[in-house]
């Protein structure tokens, strides 16, 4: 076979693999979306709407470049999983057939395809492929500069000035340019024009780069307070300015380590402590960084280093290193060094003949053993433990949201009520991408952390989905009427359970007559004062009609005066997501309050107010701005 025809149906089979490997299980692998998706997804909806900016607040501040990119995929799919997914694995596509062209023009075909296959079955670039998020974006953009490096500085300072709007840690790519003019100069030596076009070409590079990237930093500099998480990244800096230099030579220890000793300390993207590479591939790799240390003086080599260097540096100088994220622009040129490394170790057995013409098939062998031990351990590692590990499906990617939406999706009911230990917008979203449609659901607080509450929706026949870490408060459950026992309660971790709603709330509280209207907005139509138990913690369930479209801020209060008209104890929430609700939807509201060290009669009220301007809502036909609910408690003296 032809060496073009070789290298052709060996780049196909390297990009056929890869497609596999991030195609592969999509909506499973990562377990959920994690909130970071939801965010990004949500972007090209927004620009859409006629918001544009070089620099986006939301998410504690993101470059734009990838929610640009994503905007055909959302017009072209709608708001589901494979919108928010298909941009980061078309771009991780993109980034192993592009280092397989540059690979092969600078380095042979080799150690192309070797770079390829790495890229195509690792679980470092394979996650970044399948989450959708924004970082993948930044090594496409730094192998475009370094394909049209050195012949075309005007385009290389293009691709990578666009680079820093792809991605926070590429901020520090100007310092490629800046080294290579550098290496150029120190080694122009005996070139004599040739030197000092090298010299020209990478200043020309920095020098666009520089003034592509310059709206962005001018946006920066004019709003300090965008870039929320760079700030949170600088504590090691921070110290190194205090004369503490430990933080950041840990980091930079650990990011050196992160090959073969040391690994990512977080759950979000891998196994903790798990490094790049297994023994027998990192060995790959260390040959190939001392074939390239050695021939430093050729300027692909020197690229190489000088690449792999700067872009080390996002996670060596900021805490939780290594940091596989902040690492993603060194990408292409680590499995570079993986390729080089392979075919000089070709190179070197074949021209010594150490095996006596045997070199050929041994290498081979190895190779097929080590691709099996990558393929292997990316599956377990990646598509089985990782994914499975309840850290990861608790704390980093809303599992429950996903495993929610597939059991609404098989048993589907008229009205959708999810409960959520801290409710917050982008749960909603979460939960329409899973679904790929809007279900119109209304939204609880419910867990150890919050009193809790229940709605039922307007027309009845809904289904209440409480994932176990947001459990129902007992007393809350009783007053709703609900059973101890749920319709349904799933097997996966976390687990959730399903009530179903009766049509209306089995209320058999004190009933307001009249009912109380506030503002127009909401009426309180009763209560539920249950006596006080041993401990002194008082139990109330108030129970709401929503009349109106109501504030997303609004928050119920419950006060306590004693006789001489002193506020001695309150409770504050309206654990339903105001913002969701609908017309016609009741709400009923758990308040627990603490008496103890409380003595004598207590008188209480209730009231509603907005959180964000502490304005209170008004009772219609009332001069006060709060309800009396019956003639009070008494607590013993003890």
């Amino acid at each position: 076979m032809r060496r073009q025809h070789w290298f052709l149906v060996a780049a196909t089979l390297t990009l056929l693999l890869a497609a596999f490997f991030r195609l592969w299980l999509l909506s499973d692998v990562p377990p959920g979306l994690a909130q970071d998706e939801v965010l990004d997804a949500g972007m090209p909806a927004y620009i859409l709407a006629g918001n544009h900016a070089f620099f986006f607040r939301q998410g504690f501040g993101h470059e734009p470049l990838y929610h640009y990119f994503g905007i055909p995929f959302y017009l072209a799919l709608g708001e589901n999983v494979l919108a928010a997914r298909l941009p980061a694995v078309t771009l991780g596509l993109l980034l192993v057939a592009l280092t397989l062209r540059w690979a092969r023009r600078e380095f042979g075909s080799g150690t192309a395809v070797l770079a390829g296959l790495g890229l195509a079955i690792s679980w470092w670039p394979i996650v970044f492929s399948r989450v959708g998020i924004r970082p993948i974006l930044e090594p496409v953009l730094l192998v475009l500069f370094a394909w049209f490096w050195p012949k075309r500085p005007y385009l290389a300072g293009l691709f990578l000035g666009l680079s820093v709007y792809s991605y926070t840690g590429a901020r520090v790519v100007f310092a490629i340019p800046a080294l290579l003019a550098f290496y150029s100069f120190l080694t122009r030596r005996g070139k004599g024009e040739k030197g000092g076009k090298e010299v020209r070409g990478a200043v020309i590079v920095l020098g666009v780069a520089l003034v592509v990237a310059l709206p962005l930093f001018l946006t920066l500099r004019a709003d300090p307070t965008l870039q929320q998480r760079v700030d949170q990244l600088a504590g090691p800096l921070e110290a190194l300015q205090d004369g503490d230099a430990g933080p950041i030579l840990e980091s930079v220890v650990n990011t050196l380590g992160v090959f073969s000793f040391t690994g990512d300390p977080r759950w979000t993207y891998t196994l903790p402590e798990r490094p790049l590479f297994d023994w027998g591939t990192a060995v790959f790799f260390y040959g190939g960084l001392l074939v390239a240390l050695w021939r430093w003086r050729q300027p692909k080599f020197a690229l190489v280093l000088i690449w792999l260097g700067v872009t080390l540096l996002p996670s060596a100088v900021t805490p939780q290193s290594p940091s596989t994220v902040r690492l993603v622009g060194a990408l292409p040129v680590v499995y570079v060094l993986l390729g080089v490394g392979g075919t000089a170790v070709y190179q070197f057995l074949v021209n010594k003949k150490l095996f006596r013409g045997l070199e050929r098939p041994l290498l081979a062998v190895v190779l097929v053993a080590l691709l099996a031990v990558n393929v292997y351990r990316t599956v377990n590692d990646g598509f089985v433990r990782w994914p499975q590990a309840e850290t990861t499906r608790l704390n980093h990617y809303q599992t429950v949201l996903l495993d929610i939406a597939r059991h609404w999706r098989e048993n589907p009911a008229e009205n959708l009520v999810v409960a959520d230990a801290f409710f917050e917008p982008i749960d909603r979203d979460s939960l329409i991408f899973n679904l790929g449609n809007n279900p119109q659901a209304r939204w609880v607080q419910t867990g150890p952390a919050v009193a809790g509450a229940v709605v039922w929706p307007v027309g009845g026949n809904g289904r209440l989905y409480v994932p176990e870490f947001a459990p129902i408060h007992p007393t809350l459950l009783a007053s709703a009427g609900l059973s101890q026992e749920p319709l349904f309660r799933s097997e996966a971790e976390p687990s959730f359970a399903v009530y179903a709603l009766p049509e209306r709330p089995l209320f058999s509280g004190t009933r307001l007559n009249p009912e109380v209207s506030f503002d127009n907005l909401i009426t309180l139509e009763g209560y539920t004062l249950y006596p006080l138990e041993s401990e002194k913690i008082l139990h109330l369930i108030t129970l709401w009609r929503v009349d109106a479209p109501l504030p997303p801020d609004l928050r119920a209060f419950i006060h306590l005066v004693d006789e001489g008209g002193h506020l001695v104890a309150q409770h504050d929430g309206f654990d339903a997501a105001s913002a969701e609700l609908q017309i016609g939807d009741r709400v009923i509201q758990h308040h627990v309050i603490d008496l103890n060290n409380m003595s004598g009669s207590l008188q209480l009220y209730a009231g509603l107010y907005t959180l964000h301007d502490q304005v209170r809502l008004k009772p219609v036909g009332q001069s006060m701005e709060i309800v009396v609910l019956g003639a009070g408690i008494n607590i013993d003296e003890k």
